[in-house]
């Protein structure tokens, strides 16, 4: 079964019998992924406590330094959003239809209600149509529908969940990330391909703006076949945004302010704890240790870096040790089957890198490490969605069940942390 375009030379074709699903049937189960996870995120964002006049709508960094209560009032309210520097486009892009979903829901809810309620739902049915994307993918590289299950709801139950569930741009941010992945390697014609990246980074840079260089080092994948050519361009990438950016740090005050604020330099000052932030950018995302609540008057927030003190492995208590190593497990078996299998080894090296692009970045840049993990976690669950074709049912929920029980224990301490927290 060719899924794939077929003039890539590492095309997704996969080598197993087909499977007895028709394409219709593969698209209404990948429907129903998307579906289940808007439902999902909307009951796990009201379970967190985002409610009208909830502590953690009426302030900014309650939960991981999160500011949900001043992106829904710019999305939703009468006042634009001012912070453009890293979101360039968010008030062309996402207020018009939070705007739109708001009136509407007027119709039949109180304004407040109906505020918050259009941010949660633009938020989740960004995120859910990513899921769905990457539930399609898993389908199409065969992977048994049981399995689908299993390792789709560990996805949902990821503990950077709990700040995708809330209603910002990091759910966005992720939903994108994933179809500018999925995408590409789903479409058979270069020219459709082109576009859609070429719109992505439009879509993903105006949204978070680093993002962009994911549909762009993406587009450089599929339309440069030279390893060669793509090393050089990504070694002459790297000084030009490195000297674009230190020409407008300079120039501007405001972007001065923004950039110098939340550098921590942890990579250059502290090599040791960046390697300790980079093991967690590869856990953290799936199973949280137990947070820490900063107590500071007006200020109380559940934080794994509370006062910014740095993260500590010690963080994650015995009780997850094991969900930890199936986590490891599973994910270090996926990703050691899709670098061996030559079809899913330019993808694999994709989404590695792109990890490894985000936890170096943040490794110099930003405050709440485990906040900008929607980022990346769709990467991590990609890589598993990758390998997973030729794991067995057993060894699947073997790993799943301790890893499903760490998540569940961590997202329990998360709504913990918060009902603490009343102003």
């Amino acid at each position: 079964m060719a899924w794939i375009a077929q003039e890539h030379p590492v095309a997704l074709i996969t080598e197993s019998a087909p499977t007895s699903l028709s394409a219709a049937h593969k698209l209404s189960l990948a429907a129903a992924f998307a579906s289940g996870a808007v439902i999902w995120f909307l009951l796990l964002s009201g379970w967190l406590g985002v409610t009208p006049g909830s502590v953690i709508t009426q302030r900014q960094n309650v939960l991981f330094s999160s500011d949900s209560s001043i992106w829904i009032s710019a999305m939703t309210g009468e006042t634009k959003s001012i912070f453009l520097y890293p979101h360039p486009l968010q008030n062309f892009l996402w207020r018009p239809p939070a705007r739109a979903l708001f009136h509407l829901l007027s119709v039949f809810l109180p304004a407040n209600y109906a505020a918050l309620l259009a941010a949660r739902l633009l938020s989740a049915v960004v995120a859910g149509i990513g899921i769905g994307f990457l539930g399609y993918l898993a389908l199409q590289n065969d992977i048994p529908i049981t399995q689908c299950v299993l390792l789709f709801s560990m996805y949902l139950l990821f503990t950077c969940n709990a700040t995708m569930s809330l209603p910002e741009h990091f759910a966005i941010s992720n939903g994108l990330l994933t179809i500018a992945f999925v995408v590409p390697v789903l479409t058979a014609s270069p020219r459709i391909r082109t576009r859609v990246l070429s719109a992505l980074v439009v879509l993903c840079g105006g949204t978070t703006i680093t993002n962009a260089l994911f549909p762009l080092a993406s587009l450089a994948h599929f339309s440069i076949k030279s390893l060669r050519v793509r090393i050089a361009l990504a070694l002459a990438a790297i000084p030009a945004a490195l000297g674009v950016t230190l020409l407008l740090y300079k120039k501007s005050f405001s972007l001065h302010y923004f950039i110098g604020s939340f550098l921590n330099w942890r990579l250059i000052h502290d090599p040791l704890k960046a390697g300790v932030y980079t093991f967690f950018a590869f856990v953290g995302p799936v199973i949280g240790p137990i947070p820490r609540v900063l107590r500071f008057p007006g200020w109380d927030m559940v934080s794994y870096e509370p006062g910014h003190l740095p993260l500590q492995l010690t963080y994650h208590p015995w009780v997850l040790v094991l969900g930890v190593a199936a986590w490891l497990a599973l994910f270090l078996t996926c990703v050691l089957q899709g670098l061996r299998e030559e079809r899913t080894r330019p993808y694999a090296w994709l989404l590695l890198g792109w990890i490894l692009f985000n936890a170096t970045f943040h490794n110099i840049w930003g405050d709440e490490f485990i906040l900008y993990s929607p980022h990346w976690s769709w990467a991590l669950m990609g890589l598993v969605v990758l390998g997973a074709r030729r794991l067995s049912r057993a060894f699947v929920a073997a790993m799943i069940v301790p890893i499903t029980i760490s998540q569940i224990w961590t997202l329990l301490a998360i709504k913990s942390a918060l009902q603490t927290i009343t102003r």
